[in-house]
């Protein structure tokens, strides 16, 4: 029974986000997972209302790391019962801001322009089918933190920030976006190669090699400046887009 109702709730929190709202952010979302528990604990109406109330608060944290809290709120209200509001909602307060501080810049700021620059990289190439190559790199991934999230979550309760702790997010983050650039690198090198041809430039294949290193390496001396690397991105998608108007 208690595995029919993890599968449940852990199904259920992969839609926190659909229904984002600005008074209360994920409430929504999050108050639809707990349902596999407040139907499992089978509380007198009052208390029932109070369940729902408390998981309709505020709650607001990045999407993919949600699953760690959900899972050690999961804990907590069926070991409680449903009557220990206070540890619960603690709980959530508590790690809402670390685990977004975590999992946006993981996400946002280094897996998605990683999968975005070889999903560019691999449709100049010819391959077919990118937007499901974006998505195959993409879904394994964020799934897998997801389900282990919140897995950790129920089995430690309010100890599941030791998961983040081996995951070594900072460390990650950081190994992902120097792939990122070496991905824009090489990216800006086989542009260089194909269509050096039509700029007049003998050995263009050469010249378009160096000339990726050399995006890479100033892509890493912007960045150790404090050059944010989203910026960087939209930079050298502009000025592609410059690029490509004079060449048309």
């Amino acid at each position: 029974m208690t595995i029919k109702l993890l599968i449940n709730t852990f199904i259920r929190s992969l839609f926190i986000h659909s229904s984002l709202n600005f008074p209360r952010m994920q409430n929504l979302g999050f108050c639809f997972s707990m349902g596999p528990v407040l139907k499992k604990l089978k509380l007198p109406p009052p208390m029932k209302a109070a369940f729902i109330k408390r998981h309709l608060q505020l709650f607001n944290t990045n999407p993919y790391m949600s699953s760690a809290i959900i899972g050690s709120v999961v804990r907590e209200e069926l070991q409680g019962e449903g009557q220990d509001e206070e540890t619960v909602e603690c709980l959530k307060n508590t790690f809402m801001a670390p685990y977004a501080a975590m999992g946006d810049p993981l996400f946002s700021g280094a897996l998605k322009p990683f999968c975005s620059t070889v999903a560019v990289l691999l449709a100049f190439m010819g391959f077919l089918f990118v937007p499901f190559i974006y998505l195959v790199l993409f879904n394994p991934i964020h799934f897998w933190i997801r389900l282990k999230g919140f897995l950790a979550g129920y089995r430690e309760g309010n100890g599941a920030f030791k998961f983040i702790t081996v995951l070594n997010v900072p460390r990650l983050t950081a190994i992902i976006r120097t792939t990122t650039l070496v991905a824009a690198g090489i990216l800006s090198a086989y542009l260089l190669f194909v269509f050096g041809g039509e700029l007049g430039i003998p050995e263009h294949a050469a010249l378009g090699f160096i000339s990726g290193f050399v995006v890479v390496l100033l892509s890493y001396g912007l960045i150790k400046m404090g050059i944010p690397q989203t910026m960087l991105l939209y930079g050298y998608a502009s000025l592609a887009l410059v690029v490509s108007w004079f060449l048309c």
